[in-house]
């Protein structure tokens, strides 16, 4: 066989290099012996290393909202990263699974973001707004005087009037022994005598006397041609009373509880000055009864209040008729069409909350059901009017204009809305729709105004980095170069 000489040159430089690294000492490195590369495939998740909070505003006035977007690193380990919150107090501060907390009562809550085992810990202190916060207050007897084991009801108005769906007030008795009072208002005479009956908000209090008489003993009462007006803005009403018995005296003083919603004259003549409620005291300086006052911008003309409707009756107006469904319905839904109840009031909020009954507004395209025991704040109204939009992926529309609502509200797809299986809410801080979970059946179940989109898609995205893919076919294709180059000028065999 006839040996090629370049052939034969490789060779011994081959043999060369093997019998230099054989005679090597055992504790030298060879030339061909290198330290293993750590090997990083691009496919593989990478692991989350630390959650921060980012920004976000450490107090919160009651009733609003903050979106909280915690910060994940390494950024490749963000994108597929899933995190949950967690409210340690949620009657303080509540928090959506797509991190939306909202201040429902006042103290100090902390909300937990967790992502794959890694957390950071969000520490909210929520507190009361000027409109929230009572400032004065005023207390009224039904009856001053009662005989024992009769009972008379209390009323109480505060200022600012708004500061009553806020207000926590605790009632007490300065002799239980003569009378005693419930933290519903009822007064209830248990021996002759006289006690102060208080009512306490914080710093503020306001207290009234009962006389409490045997049983048989004549006492004075005052019955009222109407027991409660509901009035728009600008209109009257007239309020008469007549004293028993007919020996007491009959001339009777009218005050206002709040005459920035309605004032009252010398000749009981009530007149509605803003929206809100407050209660107007008639007495003789002995007895004493009270009326209350609704002003409602929405109240249709007609009578109101019970007993006689005497009086100049101008401008005169029956209650909300939606309140007034709630109060006297038998079931436990009263239900709407929406072009009756275009926006859910803070009296049928209350009126909800109270009686712990659903409101059911029915649309062309969806059903809206607010049940009474969700309602957390009554101050904040519920528009029931939604527009549907087509979107390249479904159709879109706003619930409540994107203000705050005032706890769970449950919308209802009918019609051609339901051939959707999907709900996403636009998430403004990131600019991306978020998938919620509370959508089944076709009712979604929301706490948070804002943007919705309904759809049939998947629109969870999955982001691939491509930049290792491309360095990895960059080197193959260079090593398939150097090969097919080396193979080329050494070909042998």
């Amino acid at each position: 066989m006839k040996l090629n000489p370049k052939m034969l040159a490789v060779s011994a430089a081959l043999l060369g290099l093997l019998a230099g690294g054989a005679a090597l000492p055992a504790g030298a490195a060879s030339p061909f012996a290198a330290a293993p590369a750590a090997i990083s495939l691009p496919w593989l998740a990478a692991e989350v290393e630390s959650v921060e909070t980012g920004s976000y505003a450490s107090t919160m006035t009651v009733g609003t909202a903050q979106q909280l977007s915690p910060v994940i690193l390494p950024a490749k380990a963000a994108r597929t990263a899933t995190v949950t919150f967690l409210s340690n107090d949620p009657t303080i501060v509540s928090v959506t699974s797509e991190g939306v907390a909202q201040a429902v009562g006042v103290g100090t809550a902390q909300v937990v973001a967790s992502a794959n085992g890694v957390s950071c810990v969000y520490t909210i202190t929520t507190e009361l707004d000027d409109s929230m916060i009572v400032k004065e207050m005023d207390i009224t007897l039904a009856s001053n005087t009662i005989s024992v084991g009769d009972t008379t009801s209390l009323s109480l108005g505060v200022l600012p009037t708004s500061a009553s769906n806020y207000a926590s007030v605790s009632l007490s008795s300065s002799n239980p022994a003569v009378a005693t009072v419930n933290n519903f208002g009822k007064v209830t005479g248990v021996a002759p005598g006289t006690a102060t009956i208080t009512a306490t908000s914080g710093d503020v209090t306001a207290s009234a006397t009962i006389k409490v008489v045997n049983s048989g003993v004549d006492r004075q009462s005052i019955d009222l041609n109407t027991s409660y007006v509901v009035l728009k803005p600008g209109a009257s009403r007239t309020i008469t009373g007549k004293v028993t018995p007919s020996s007491a005296s009959q001339s009777l003083t009218f005050k206002s509880n709040d005459s920035k919603v309605a004032s009252v004259s010398a000749k009981g003549v009530i007149t509605a000055v803003g929206t809100g409620a407050t209660s107007v005291v008639v007495s003789n300086g002995t007895a004493s009864a009270s009326v209350t006052v609704i002003v409602n911008r929405s109240a249709s003309s007609g009578g109101s209040g019970s007993g006689d409707n005497s009086g100049d009756g101008s401008g005169e107006a029956l209650i909300d008729p939606v309140v007034e469904a709630i109060e006297a319905a038998e079931g436990d839904e009263v239900a709407f069409a929406q072009r009756e109840v275009p926006v859910v009031t803070s009296e049928m909020l209350n009126a909800l909350r109270l009686s712990g009954k659903t409101l059911v507004v029915e649309a062309d395209g969806y059903t809206i059901r607010i049940a009474g025991t969700g309602v957390k704040n009554t101050a904040a109204q519920v528009s029931t009017a939604l527009s549907f939009a087509p979107s390249e992926y479904g159709v879109t529309f706003t619930l409540n204009g994107g203000a705050a609502l005032p706890g769970v509200v449950q919308v209802e797809m009918t019609g051609d809305n339901a051939a959707y299986t999907r709900v996403y809410l636009h998430n403004a801080v990131k600019g991306k729709w978020q998938f919620l979970n509370s959508y089944r059946d076709h009712v979604l179940e929301a706490d948070t105004a804002g943007e919705y989109l309904l759809t049939t898609q998947n629109l969870r995205f999955v982001h691939v980095d491509f930049t290792f893919f491309i360095a990895g076919l960059v080197v193959i294709v260079g090593i398939i170069i150097a090969y097919i180059a080396i193979k080329k000028r050494y070909w042998f065999w």
